[in-house]
């Protein structure tokens, strides 16, 4: 249980240490502010850039294999909580956490999709090299809408740092 914490305890910490993409950016043509009713659902592409090297973290960094798993992406209202610090661990969370496997996760949220809880989910590729830069990016838009407003994702670090 210590590791499971341990691991799901540094990617909370490490979302915004690591990874540049968490930081929303305006790109492309599009307004900064949209018009875009509250009504209607809107689809977000999500890229995850690595930027956890030695340089950056030399602190304990892994010296063999330093890698993510794939990203499991939910848009969901406040009646789901993905993972919380401090909290009991689905097996879903679990098996990511503790090795990678995202399916038993994507069968907990079909199961809020079906309570309504969630709208959607989507994955994002593992990045096998955790080299500065390399990026993580889903093959499709994740949707929200105003009952879903809210984006929860997690991913393996591996091999665990276990900084604590």
């Amino acid at each position: 249980m210590n590791l499971l914490f341990s691991t799901i305890l540094i990617c909370s910490l490490l979302n915004g240490a690591l990874a540049d993409s968490f930081n929303f950016e305006h790109i492309g043509e599009s307004p900064e502010n949209s018009d875009v009713s509250t009504s209607e659902e809107v689809g977000y592409s999500i890229k995850f850039t690595n930027n956890w090297t030695q340089e950056n973290h030399p602190f304990r960094y892994p010296t063999s294999d330093p890698h993510w798993s794939r990203f499991v992406y939910a848009s969901h209202s406040s009646a789901y909580i993905m993972w919380q610090d401090g909290g009991t661990a689905t097996k879903g969370i679990e098996n990511v956490a503790e090795l990678g496997s995202i399916s038993a996760l994507q069968s907990e949220i079909e199961g809020q999709q079906t309570a309504g809880n969630v709208l959607d989910d989507v994955v994002g590729n593992g990045i096998g090299n955790a080299s500065q830069g390399a990026t993580s990016t889903t093959g499709e838009h994740l949707c929200v809408d105003a009952s879903h407003p809210y984006v929860s994702g997690i991913s393996m670090v591996a091999p665990s740092p276990d900084w604590f």
